[in-house]
C-alpha cells in the first residue's frame, strides 16, 4: 500500500504557500494604499504656513533657534516676519532633504 502522508504533506505545503502569497499581496496592497494616502496628506504641507495662527505652535517653540538657523542657512531676514522666516527655513531644509 502507498504511503499517502508524504503526498498529503506536499499538497498541504503547496496550498499553504499559495494562500500565504495571496495574503502577502493583500497586505502589501493595503500598506501601499495607506502610504499613498499619508503622502497625499503631506503633499500640501506648506498650507501650514498660510497664516500666523496656524503656524504659531512652530513659531513659538522654535523662536529660540531661529537666529541659529538663519545664520546657518544665510537667510537675509530684513523685512521678513517671523512667519516668513520660519517658512523660508522650512522650505530650504525640505529642499536640502530632497537633494538636488
Amino acid at each position: 500500500m502507498t504511503d499517502l502522508s508524504r503526498r498529503r504533506f506536499f499538497n498541504d505545503y503547496f496550498k499553504n504557500t499559495i494562500r500565504l502569497v495571496g495574503e502577502l499581496r493583500e497586505a502589501y496592497a493595503e500598506v501601499k494604499t495607506e502610504i499613498a494616502d499619508a503622502s497625499a496628506e503631506t503633499k500640501n504641507d506648506l498650507d501650514y504656513f498660510d497664516s500666523f495662527e496656524s503656524a504659531y505652535p512652530l513659531i513659538s517653540e522654535s523662536s529660540y533657534f531661529l537666529e541659529d538657523e538663519v545664520a546657518r542657512l544665510h537667510i537675509d531676514t530684513q523685512g521678513m516676519t517671523q512667519l516668513d522666516i520660519v517658512k523660508e527655513i522650512y522650505q530650504r531644509n525640505k529642499q536640502h532633504d530632497q537633494g538636488p
